[in-house]
């Protein structure tokens, strides 16, 4: 695959359906019509392949025949849940929650990757920091736990000898979606936040925190895939061709992306406040995409190390190897 580089319908929220809530505001599920597909996503700036891709109907045109719905998530283990219960078909997550659930027995299989980078330590702007011995006693907070920006944290902490609480150490991780942890830093209810972008150039442009490490001073140098495409084995199993017109779609999305950058920016500013009901600056969308890369290709050594990390912080006890979670693999 070819590597795309750029500098670079409301948060689904919940209602109870048996063991798991759901409730899509903005957004409606057709689970009963013929060959219906729910695409999921976040609104931030490294799911902007499926942000811009169903804006623009660049899926909707390579998927003709097809009833395409979408849903929208502020954290991996909601998008984990609903793909796990054939709330959503297919989509963009982060590693993390597909590892922790892939160990855990679940039936996820990764099929592509849209971004790497874009994560970075934000702190208050009255907190002096040197080097992560500064977040000693600090309360730092992630999007959820387990979530890909948590086990980052975990991984710069414990290569400087530290941990979080949980772990024994000293530095307090709370969970926290983060378009809520800017007024939770202006209000110093908490004093940083590992966050992907936009939020972290939001923080900075408000005045409530800076950016003190840089997504390529985070363990494995900026390296770490941000955004990958999961679906459920069954759903490959039974829709292959799907798949395969989904990935291209995902590839001609990346191009746009990459020769559209302008236009992009004009689709991330609409879709993201239609979604959260925050409107981002141009200004910070702009600089956001400079912290994110978009490409079609995996590192899977990095994503076998996340794997072996989760064990190791007794996220999972698993002996499952993680071979059989991409698709080529099967």
């Amino acid at each position: 695959m070819n590597l795309l580089r750029t500098k670079s319908r409301k948060f689904g929220a919940l209602i109870i359906v048996i063991l798991i809530s759901f409730v899509i505001t903005g957004c409606t599920i057709y689970g009963d019509k013929e060959n219906h597909v729910s695409i999921g996503y976040f609104p931030n700036l490294s799911h902007a392949g499926g942000i811009v891709g169903m804006s623009e109907g660049i899926y909707e045109e390579a998927l003709e025949g097809y009833d395409l719905g979408e849903v929208t998530f502020p954290n991996g283990s909601l998008f984990m849940d609903a793909l796990s219960t054939g709330q959503i078909d297919i989509g963009f997550v982060g590693p993390g929650p597909v590892l922790n659930r892939y160990l855990q027995g679940g039936e996820v299989v990764v099929i592509g990757n849209s971004t790497i980078g874009e994560n970075v330590l934000v702190l208050r702007n009255d907190i002096q920091y040197n080097d992560p011995r500064d977040l000693e006693g600090l309360t730092i907070a992630t999007a959820s736990t387990g979530c890909t920006h948590d086990l980052l944290l975990r991984k710069m902490l414990e290569e400087n000898g530290m941990a979080v609480e949980e772990n024994g150490g000293t530095v307090k991780r709370i969970p926290q979606r983060p378009a809520t942890s800017i007024g939770m830093l202006q209000q110093k209810q908490i004093d940083g936040a590992l966050v992907s972008e936009p939020w972290a150039s939001m923080m900075e442009e408000e005045g409530v925190g800076s950016v003190v490490v840089e997504f390529d001073e985070l363990p494995w140098n900026g390296q770490v895939p941000a955004t990958v495409i999961v679906t459920r084995k069954d759903f490959l199993d039974e829709n292959p061709e799907f798949v395969k017109a989904f990935l291209e779609a995902h590839k001609k999305t990346l191009f746009f992306i990459q020769e559209e950058e302008e236009k992009t920016i004009k689709i991330l500013q609409r879709e993201i406040q239609r979604i959260t009901d925050q409107e981002l600056s141009e200004s910070v969308i702009r600089k956001s995409l400079e912290r994110v890369t978009f490409t079609t290709e995996l590192n899977r050594s990095v994503v076998k190390e996340f794997a072996e990390l989760l064990i190791e912080l007794g996220f999972v006890e698993s002996d499952r190897s993680i071979q059989g979670i991409f698709a080529d693999d099967l």
